[in-house]
């Protein structure tokens, strides 16, 4: 394979030269910088080949981090991902010396997941909670961009994705502890339907249009609240339901409720740890497109005070 142009270091070593991995990849990047992106890509590849066959987890996991972040640029998204998790696992294994290093290689894994499509929550809460621990207000503010941390209302082009959300979150919660001919009206159309008349009433967390949790307020009822799959146990419920209740009590609500259908319960120990008590059972129209549905369930209340919505 001819040499890339570019300004390339030798130096020798045992008697005969090498190129050092370092260099390498510094003069990799200076060609980068200069558009040169197939000789760089060739340096890149070499330093790899060369880090690989020595042993260098160092330089191998460093390689990989730009080759990612190139292969992402070009489009190449399956391989940038590979590249990013395994610089991203060899800088685990390195220890907290490398906790900038690891950060950087959980940004680029996050960045191909959200280019591929995929949920990327896990590596961007990770990225940012190293940013935060190493005082890099840049790392934190855009991992903090990408996990949507703030409640904000819904816009109307997020109707779809809210909606099924909504719908995804409710058959996750309640298929197996419903009636089956309540089941049945909840289709993904009955929950567009009633999130298009609902969402000036919804507040969202996540980016606009592509939401990782919703919570709806009716009066003094705190009457939705969900989290996409990918978004459960990481703390973002409690975000939700401050900023629920937060604005519950800015309404002037002094004691708010919510409905927990009989047998959810996962749904009610969070309500329990979030301080609401479960007050009684009853009955209560559920709204469908056939009208209400009767539906017993679990109600509970929470006396509530002016607070600052909660932030991760």
């Amino acid at each position: 394979m001819a040499r890339p142009s570019g300004p390339a270091t030798m130096r020798t070593t045992d008697g005969g030269p090498m190129r050092d991995i370092d260099w390498l990849l510094t003069d990799a990047h200076a060609l980068r910088e200069r558009g040169e992106l197939d000789p760089a890509r060739a340096l890149y590849d070499e330093a790899l080949e060369k880090a690989r066959a020595t042993g260098e987890t160092e330089g191998l996991a460093k390689a990989l981090r730009h080759v990612s972040d190139m292969d992402r640029e070009a489009g190449r998204l399956e391989a940038a991902l590979a590249a990013a998790e395994e610089a991203a696992t060899l800088y685990g294994a390195l220890g907290r010396e490398h906790r900038l290093d690891l950060a950087n290689a959980l940004r680029l894994t996050a960045l191909a997941l959200e280019a591929l499509g995929r949920p990327a929550l896990q590596p961007w809460r990770e990225a940012g909670d190293l940013y935060a621990e190493l005082d890099i207000a840049a790392g934190l503010a855009e991992a903090e961009r990408h996990l949507g941390l703030v409640v904000r209302p819904a816009q109307s082009v997020e109707l779809e994705p809210l909606a099924r959300l909504w719908w995804q979150g409710w058959r996750d919660a309640h298929l197996p502890i419903v009636p089956e001919a309540l089941a049945r009206l909840r289709t993904l159309e009955s929950f567009t339907t009633r999130m298009a008349a609902a969402l000036p009433q919804v507040r969202v967390l996540g980016p606009v249009g592509a939401p990782i949790g919703l919570h709806l307020i009716k009066d003094d009822e705190l009457n939705q609240l969900y989290l996409a799959a990918e978004a459960r146990g990481a703390g973002f419920a409690a975000v939700l339901m401050a900023d629920a209740e937060a604005h519950l009590a800015d309404a002037g609500v002094r004691k708010a409720w919510l409905a927990c259908a009989i047998g959810n319960d996962r749904a009610a120990r969070f309500y329990e740890k979030s301080g609401w008590t479960r007050a009684r059972a009853e009955i209560v129209p559920t709204e469908t497109p056939a009208g209400p549905f009767p539906l017993e369930v679990w109600r509970y209340e929470k006396v509530l005070t002016r607070s600052e919505p909660q932030t991760l």
